[in-house]
């Protein structure tokens, strides 16, 4: 299955999580993501690498219970 097949398909609440000066995964990839998911949000963290859930540990967990708890 291709995988904008399978994104596409989603039909719950999708929360997804970037950090803009990653070098591993492209900004663009998460852009695409919210485009085709349609019950999705971004959310992009400035100043941040790869690893939002370290580097902004506080926010990233806040966010995330938040959106659970939506």
């Amino acid at each position: 299955m291709d995988t904008t097949d399978s994104s596409a398909s989603l039909t719950h609440e999708t929360l997804i999580v970037h950090g803009r000066d990653d070098q591993v995964i492209p900004l663009s990839n998460s852009l695409r993501l919210l485009e085709l998911i349609d019950r999705s949000q971004l959310h992009v963290f400035g100043r941040c690498g790869h690893w939002v859930q370290i580097e902004y540990s506080i926010r990233f967990n806040s966010l995330i219970a938040e959106f659970l708890s939506e």
